[in-house]
């Protein structure tokens, strides 16, 4: 193993070009970018290494910019995506509830057209209402063209109407002891 102290004692370039080869066998191809980068001059006893500074690149703002574009874009179209979920849950639920009313809307139809039936009608009235056909029922006349009136004068309808009170009043009172 080769130390920067005994490169300095081995004053001369396949010395130190041995010990990059070493060097780079070690730690890769990195190492082998960086000697052709570096030149190497001998002048004397001493070794003078010069190194080949690369200039420096500026920040890529463009790229941050379009990295920035590309990022919006896609939020647009995961929002695009969260959008078009939305609405078709929000379909979903109206088209069920659109067939809910519509089995409503049949079971309802189907109610009226048995309330229209005329059957339905004469069993409702027969049974429930206890009506009759007016061919089952006796008829009887009466005549009232000569009957009894009743007529009214003003100083009898004083008497009368305390008279008709009092009577009421005896009648429920009668009846609660009953």
């Amino acid at each position: 193993m080769a130390y920067y102290g005994e490169a300095r004692r081995n004053s001369g370039i396949n010395s130190v070009s041995a010990q990059y080869n070493r060097t780079a066998q070690r730690t890769g191809s990195a190492v082998l970018e960086r000697k052709r980068s570096v030149e190497k001059v001998r002048t004397g006893n001493t070794v003078i290494i010069k190194k080949k500074v690369k200039e420096k690149t500026p920040f890529p703002v463009g790229l941050i910019f379009y990295s920035q574009i590309v990022t919006v874009m896609l939020m647009f179209i995961a929002y695009s995506y969260s959008v078009v979920n939305n609405i078709s849950y929000e379909i979903g639920e109206l088209e069920e509830s659109i067939a809910v009313n519509k089995q409503e809307n049949e079971r309802l139809s189907l109610e009226l057209d048995k309330k229209n039936d005329l059957t339905y009608i004469e069993d409702m009235a027969v049974n429930k209402l206890g009506m009759v056909k007016s061919t089952q029922v006796v008829k009887h006349y009466v005549n009232i063209s000569g009957g009894d009136k009743v007529v009214i004068t003003k100083e009898n309808q004083n008497s009368a109407t305390f008279g008709v009170t009092l009577d009421g009043l005896k009648n429920t009172v009668s009846k609660i002891y009953q």
